[in-house]
C-alpha cells in the first residue's frame, strides 16, 4: 500500500488527489495551515508538531511512504531511531532550499538518516546533483520529475495595457527588476509576498502588490504585456508557479537564466538574461515591450513550451512510478 505525509494540507493537489483516488492513505502531520508563505523559522517549528505522531502504525515493512515537505526529517528521524518502522521504499518531494549554509546543514542532516530503500523526487536538476554528491544518494533512488499543476485563478482572454508583470516569492531579486524598470515608460506590477523584502519604489508608476488571491495574481499577469522573473543566482527548484500561469497565458517572458526554468522552456530560449546584472535586464524587457518580431517570437516558444508540458501526461502517475519502480 502507498501513504502520502503532507507537511500541510492542500499542496500538490494533482499529484495527490491521483494517488488517493487509487488508494493511497493521505495523512497530514504537520500544523493547522495558515495563510502565505511560511518562513524558515516557521518551517523549523512545524517540524516539531506533535501530529508527527500520526504517522505511528499507518505502514508496515512491505508499504510505500512519499512524504511531502519538511516534516520528512523528523519522520525520518523516528524511523532511524525504531520508533516508526522502515517502509520498502520512502520518497522524499518538496524540500527546496536557496541559501548555501542551509544547504550545507540540510545534506549533513540526509546523510545521518539515510537507510536502504529511501529515495528522493527532485524538481530541477541542481537538486538531482547535491543529493547525489553532496548527500552520497545513488542516481537510481533520485527522480527527477518535471513539475506541473492545474492552478487555480484562470484569467479570461484579454488584451493587453502595455505594463511589465512580475510576481511570486522564492529567490525573487525584485530590487535588481525596480532598477531595471526605473527609466523604462512601462508600467510594472509587482505581486510577492509579504515576505519579500522590496525597496520602495522612486516612480508612481510602479505598484507592488503583497499576498493577492490567485485569480487577481493572475488577472494581472494576463493583462500584461511582458512577464519578467527576476531570479537569484543560488537555488534550486523556483519560479515554476508563476511560469505556469505565463504558459497557460501565453505571455513573453524575460527570465533570469535559471535550470529550473530551462528545464520547461529549453536553454535556447531567447528571452533569458544573465544573473545580477541590471542592463541586460533593463533592455530584454525594453527589446520585448517595443519589437514586434521578438515579442511574437518570445510568444511561440511559450506556447511551444505549454504544448509540450500538456503532451508529458499525469504527474500523479509520474510519481506513483516512482513509488512502485
Amino acid at each position: 500500500m502507498i501513504h502520502v505525509l503532507l507537511s500541510q494540507a492542500g499542496g500538490y493537489r494533482d499529484i495527490i488527489d491521483y494517488l488517493a483516488g487509487r488508494g493511497a492513505r493521505v495523512t497530514v502531520v504537520g500544523p493547522e495551515p495558515r495563510e502565505g508563505i511560511r518562513g524558515k523559522k516557521e518551517i523549523v517549528l512545524s517540524m516539531l508538531s506533535p501530529r508527527v505522531l500520526r504517522a505511528r502504525g499507518l505502514w508496515g515493512r512491505n508499504d510505500r511512504v512519499l512524504i511531502v515537505g519538511w516534516q520528512a526529517l523528523p519522520v525520518l528521524a523516528l524511523i532511524k531511531a525504531g520508533v516508526l518502522p522502515r517502509p520498502e521504499r520512502l520518497l522524499v518531494m518538496g524540500c527546496f532550499i536557496h541559501g548555501e549554509r542551509a544547504r550545507n546543514i540540510v545534506n549533513g542532516a540526509w546523510r545521518k538518516l539515510r537507510f536502504p530503500g529511501l529515495g528522493f523526487i527532485t524538481f530541477s536538476h541542481g537538486e538531482t546533483r547535491n543529493l547525489i554528491d553532496a548527500v552520497g544518494m545513488p542516481p537510481e533512488s533520485v527522480h527527477f520529475h518535471l513539475w506541473r499543476q492545474e492552478l487555480d485563478g484562470q484569467a479570461q482572454a484579454q488584451g493587453e495595457d502595455g505594463s511589465i508583470f512580475a510576481g511570486g516569492f522564492s529567490n525573487r531579486d525584485y530590487d535588481l527588476l525596480l532598477q531595471a524598470a526605473e527609466p523604462l515608460a512601462a508600467p510594472l506590477v509587482i505581486v510577492a509576498s509579504a515576505r519579500n523584502s522590496i525597496a520602495a519604489p522612486a516612480s508612481d508608476r510602479i505598484r507592488i502588490h503583497r499576498d493577492l488571491p490567485e485569480a487577481e495574481f493572475e488577472d494581472l499577469l494576463a493583462r500584461s504585456s511582458v512577464v519578467a522573473m527576476p531570479l537569484r543566482s543560488q537555488g534550486e527548484a523556483c519560479g515554476q508557479s508563476v511560469l505556469l500561469r505565463v504558459l497557460r497565458n501565453g505571455k513573453p517572458l524575460v527570465a533570469t537564466r535559471h535550470e529550473s526554468i530551462e528545464e520547461y522552456l529549453g536553454a535556447d530560449y531567447p528571452g533569458f538574461v544573465p544573473h545580477n546584472d541590471v542592463g541586460a535586464m533593463r533592455t530584454a524587457l525594453a527589446s520585448a515591450l517595443n519589437e514586434p518580431s521578438l515579442r511574437a517570437t518570445l510568444s511561440e516558444r511559450i506556447r511551444q513550451a505549454g504544448r509540450k508540458l500538456e503532451q508529458r501526461g499525469d504527474p500523479g502517475a509520474e510519481i506513483e512510478q516512482f513509488l512502485l519502480a
